[in-house]
């Protein structure tokens, strides 16, 4: 990468983590792109060249959240290791998430843009299927009692996407609060390792 692309791809960053802090501090609608540009000290014309419009940069700050959810999974089941240690990083991962991000941010966009809404359900099948790939390897290993059916687990973790989805209290409980995400994530990989094959529990 030569020093343009450096300093531009630079300029694109600031933009995003300037409009993200902003969207978070005070709701997308009292910022406008003149405050995003004065903070990330750059001019209004270069956020129209990057995103085109407020409402796309938004919507690019979205799909970001997503897919470098998806990316830091994937590397997790990819690589090779302890899985006890494999469970304890998938538990940082998903606490990094819900700390770093606000909920009522992620879900004002969602609910206000189609084609959000339509990117977060194709990301809640995808992550449900790498979670079935990661429970898999836990069941290889021998971690995981091989005594929770695929059907079980795939009923369990649709009916947390949707009620997270649909119930704005739940969201408002765990809104930065990654130690409370922490416990509800090792509920459930506990109740996995528990079984007449493999009674030794995480917690």
């Amino acid at each position: 990468m030569d020093g343009f692309e450096k300093r531009r791809n630079d300029k694109k960053k600031a933009i995003l983590q300037t409009a993200l802090d902003l969207f978070d501090q005070y709701g997308y609608d009292k910022i406008t792109v003149t405050e995003i540009a004065d903070k990330a000290h750059v001019s209004k014309v270069s956020i129209y060249n990057f995103f085109e419009s407020k409402d796309n940069l938004r919507r690019i700050i979205i799909k970001d959240m997503l897919d470098e959810s998806t990316e830091r999974i994937k590397t997790l089941i990819e690589k090779e290791g302890n899985f006890l240690d494999k469970i304890e990083e998938y538990i940082q991962i998903r606490t990094w998430y819900y700390g770093k991000y606000s909920l009522r941010f992620f879900f004002e966009a969602v609910e206000s843009d189609p084609e959000l809404r339509q990117y977060l359900d194709a990301f809640n099948a995808s992550s449900k299927q790498l979670l079935m790939a990661f429970i898999e390897k836990g069941k290889r290993s021998g971690v995981f009692s091989p005594d929770a059916s695929d059907a079980a687990i795939e009923i369990y973790i649709d009916m947390i996407q949707t009620y997270l989805t649909h119930n704005k209290e739940i969201r408002d409980r765990i809104e930065r609060n990654p130690k409370l995400v922490r416990e509800i994530n090792m509920l459930f990989l506990d109740g996995l390792i528990r079984g007449k094959d493999n009674p030794k529990a995480f917690l």
